[in-house]
């Protein structure tokens, strides 16, 4: 199975689980667009998935020392 498929299966599985939670509280109309949220968030992870980190890569973290005024 490629990557897009496995995406497209990881979408899919995540909406039908969501579909079946909040069916009765959602109109046709939200459940398209919680469809398109479930898609945009799976491939936005997909994009951080692809990011290859080494196990020396850190979090960027800026210093910014404390400077009383006055």
């Amino acid at each position: 199975m490629s990557d897009k498929n496995a995406a497209e299966g990881d979408s899919k599985y995540l909406f039908d689980l969501l579909k079946k939670r909040y069916e009765e509280r959602l109109n046709p109309q939200e459940l398209e667009e919680v469809k398109k949220g479930v898609a945009n968030i799976q491939l936005a992870a997909d994009k951080l998935r692809s990011v290859k980190l080494e196990n020396s890569d850190e979090p960027y973290a800026l210093f910014v020392p404390y400077r009383e005024r006055g």
